[in-house]
């Protein structure tokens, strides 16, 4: 199985002194599935630069985190893999993940990035255009990290990145709506698409993890308004995206909270899975229809080109509730203010590692397995 998500590990880590022969860190898996690219974290001696090798002898690129380091796994099912950490000078890594503010180059918008997909939320800039709190998805062709080329590529050669010139394409449509796994608020029956952030903040950039709040000042849900930060988790291999909620104001007594997704009118394929908490959609990738008018501009035939399907995938736990607001599906549990909601949300592309929609719900449904049964990790 081709691992998606992250884990934060909490069983057997252990900080022992430094020898000349190394230490040996062990990640044990005890599901019936492949984990494969499965970031894990190990409390470990980082004072000296050290090398980290597989079983093969193959070095692993890592980061160094809190008081460890964090890394891709690939572990057997039911099985262990077993990694040596010995004093040397490590090879430069491949960035996989990035998080950064466009500012003055493109409106405020707030784009962040995994070797899967990109994505991007809205700033003030935009505020007079009325944009939602809702995700964009930019879609990939390969692990390369590619977002800010792409808007250097409109910048400074004038290629639209609603075209694919061979980095991938932005062809997802967002509207006054969740897009690709925003949150989800629901108080009176309805649901309160929020707007633009006001404020954010990179808690931390990596080349295999990026950790970034958004800050919302004014959040209107009824005739209340809240603030709410959100804290977003981007990890090297993951399909989704880690998203921690916390609304803060007036106490509203049947408030709801999760994630949700825009559902478009093209060929698409909604699929719920209300036993482990999440649901798929898939979809044509051409759901923003002004990518037509682009391709035109340019002198090309987009109703000619495939663009293949796009995937979207929300996962909440402790889910009650899976409904439609109009053209929003979401899934959602009953929320306190003050509280933190976490859930899951991201998407993919039919081009690069899930050709068809089924291949999609299948991998959405074993990360969230993976999820709810995290790797352990020894260090001897």
């Amino acid at each position: 199985m081709k691992k998606n998500f992250i884990l934060y590990l909490a069983a057997g880590l252990g900080l022992a002194a430094c020898s000349p022969k190394g230490q040996t860190i062990e990640v044990s898996n005890t599901l019936n599935v492949e984990r494969n690219a499965e970031l894990v974290a190990v409390q470990i001696d980082t004072n000296r630069p050290h090398i980290l090798r597989d079983a093969q002898g193959n070095e692993v690129a890592y980061q160094v985190k809190d008081n460890g380091i964090i890394f891709l796994a690939d572990v057997p099912a039911n099985g262990i893999a077993a990694y040596t950490w010995t004093e040397g000078t490590p090879a430069e890594v491949k960035p996989l993940t990035s998080a950064f503010f466009l500012g003055n180059r493109r409106k405020d918008d707030f784009c962040w990035e995994n070797d899967k997909a990109a994505y991007r939320m809205y700033g003030p800039a935009l505020l007079k255009e009325n944009p939602s709190s809702g995700v964009d998805l930019w879609l990939k062709h390969s692990s390369d990290l590619t977002a800010d080329a792409m808007y250097t590529q409109e910048e400074k050669e004038g290629k639209p990145y609603h075209i694919d010139y061979g980095l991938g394409i932005d062809s997802y449509k967002v509207g006054h709506a969740a897009g690709c796994g925003g949150l989800a608020i629901v108080s009176n029956g309805e649901i309160w698409p929020g707007g633009p952030f006001a404020r954010y903040e990179i808690l931390q950039e990596g080349p295999l993890q990026c950790i970034f709040k958004l800050s919302y000042d004014s959040v209107q849900i009824g005739d209340k308004k809240l603030t709410e930060e959100i804290t977003i988790t981007v990890n090297a291999g993951a399909n989704m995206n880690k998203a921690e909620v916390v609304l803060n104001g007036d106490a509203i007594d049947d408030l709801r909270l999760g994630g949700a997704v825009f559902l478009h009118d093209s060929v698409q394929h909604l699929e719920v899975n209300a036993h482990n908490a999440f649901f798929t959609y898939c979809e044509s990738a051409n759901s923003d229809k002004g990518i037509y008018n682009v391709h035109q501009q340019k002198g090309i035939d987009a109703t000619q080109l495939d663009f293949g399907r796009n995937y979207c995938a929300v996962y909440v736990p402790g889910v009650d509730e899976f409904a439609k607001y109009g053209d929003t599906e979401a899934a959602t549990r009953p929320y306190k203010v003050g509280e933190t909601l976490t859930y899951y949300f991201g998407g993919a592309w039919s081009k690069r590692d899930y050709a068809t929609d089924e291949d999609w719900h299948r991998a959405i449904g074993q990360d969230v397995f993976c999820i709810e049964s995290p790797l352990t990790v020894v260090v001897k």
